[in-house]
């Protein structure tokens, strides 16, 4: 898979404080128009790093779900996280990661390989599902850059395969 990605970020200047447990918060929203992703990084302090995605190639829903946290796990190792609890209101994903679903597609199995690949950097990381309604913001995100921003035009790659 390949394509663009348009990365739009509420804050440039970062600064990570090591060995605290960050929280993140993660959604990706495919349909007819685009596909795109909504990340909310959040310090213990609650600070929050807000990212908005588009992804100019073709993904379905679950597909989108997992670029999403990729991206923003390789976005929280840039920022030197070494302690992270992510939450996905997908529950494929979450089920997939912590074992009780099994991946079956292929393409959810690459996924699920580079996931547990990206986590192991981490010092600390967990999966949780949680309702739609506790991941708003990601969520928002994720919907307004699928379905808007569709002129933008910078290039980038799924992460499946990059």
């Amino acid at each position: 898979m390949s394509g663009e990605l348009e990365v739009i970020n509420e804050r440039t200047a970062l600064k990570p404080v090591l060995g605290e447990t960050w929280d993140f918060f993660t959604d990706g929203a495919s349909c007819a128009e685009g596909a795109g992703a909504g990340l909310v990084l959040a310090n213990p302090s609650g600070e929050e790093h807000t990212y908005a995605l588009r992804f100019n190639f073709d993904v379905s829903n679950n597909e989108a779900e997992y670029e999403a946290l990729l991206v923003g796990l390789n976005i929280a190792r840039k920022m030197n996280i070494a302690k992270l609890r992510a939450f996905t209101d997908s529950q494929l994903v979450a089920n997939q990661f912590n074992g009780s679903f099994e991946a079956h597609h292929p393409s959810m199995q690459k996924y699920l390989q580079l996931l547990k690949k990206l986590v192991a950097r981490f010092e600390h990381f967990e999966l949780a599902q949680v309702p739609r309604s506790q991941n708003k913001k990601a969520d928002a995100l994720s919907k307004l850059v699928a379905l808007t921003f569709s002129h933008f035009q910078k290039q980038g790659l799924s992460m499946l395969n990059s």
